[in-house]
């Protein structure tokens, strides 16, 4: 019975020596498929990531390519809305030049009111009497000694027979009051004043008690240099006047109202008439 049972506990003393390297090598096995699986998995991952990238990358050219094509449709577009700009700009200037040879450019004249010309005419040949009439009863009366008072007497009266006489000149032969063109206007014989350099038109009255319409025009800073004045313009370039005004009580209402509405179109206009 002794010699039987040995056999059998070497056996188990051996099963039981060889249990635990089983154990350790079923855990490496299961370590190392566990890790083979993870390296699977982030394979499989990194591969997905990849795939999406490219397809995101095939979208980006994709997306570049079309914006180039838009781009190129764009700027060819544009290039055609130069050329037809330019086309109408051209073809704008063609009608202008024709439309100027077969309508040429408007002008506008006005003349003085020959009614007022009239009255006036009237007025200083009664101030020219009533100044006669002193001088004659001055010289009666012996007033005459001093030479101050006949100096006096003959250049008033020189003065007033030259206003009349310039009164009835242009009551027969008809003046220009103004020209108004496009590009400019000519008041008397002044030079004709361009409307690019007026800054703005005022109308206004010479004074509260006569109440008399004028419009003033007003030029631009370091305009005035391109213009020759007369000798009345400079006299009135620091008056209510300015070198350039237009006298429109010297003209009938309608004249008056059509040019207030001319100057309108050229130039900025500020009515202080109140």
């Amino acid at each position: 019975m002794t010699k039987e049972n040995k056999p059998q506990k070497k056996i188990s003393g051996n099963l039981v020596k060889k249990a635990p390297e089983k154990i350790v090598v079923h855990a490496l096995n299961t370590a190392i498929s566990t890790v083979e699986k993870a390296a699977v998995t982030d394979v499989k991952r990194t591969a997905k990531r990849a795939k999406r990238t490219e397809m995101k990358l095939e979208k980006a050219k994709k997306a570049a390519s079309a914006a180039k094509k838009d781009v190129k449709r764009a700027t060819g577009f544009s290039a055609t809305i130069e050329k037809m700009e330019v086309k109408e700009t051209s073809t704008q200037k063609i009608k202008e030049k024709i439309k100027e040879i077969i309508t040429p450019e408007k002008t506008e004249t006005f003349y003085y009111d020959r009614r007022q010309l009239f009255v006036l005419a009237v007025v200083y040949a009664l101030i020219a009497g009533f100044v006669f009439l002193i001088a004659q009863n001055a010289y009666n009366c012996c007033f005459c000694f001093g030479m101050l008072l006949k100096t006096f007497l003959l250049i008033t009266e020189i003065l007033i027979v030259a206003a009349l006489s310039l009164t009835v000149f242009v009551l027969v032969f008809p003046q220009k009051l103004a020209v108004i063109t496009k590009k400019d206007i000519k008041i008397d014989h002044n030079a004709p004043l361009k409307w690019e350099d007026v800054e703005e038109a005022e109308e206004k009255y010479t004074s509260y008690l006569t109440r008399r319409p004028l419009i003033a025009l007003h030029l631009k800073e370091n305009a005035l240099k391109n213009y020759r004045l007369t000798f009345m313009q400079h006299l009135c370039k620091s008056n209510i006047f300015t070198p350039f005004s237009i006298p429109m009580y010297a003209m009938r209402p309608e004249d008056a109202a059509k040019i207030r509405t001319l100057i309108k179109k050229h130039t900025k206009y500020v009515d202080n008439r109140n």
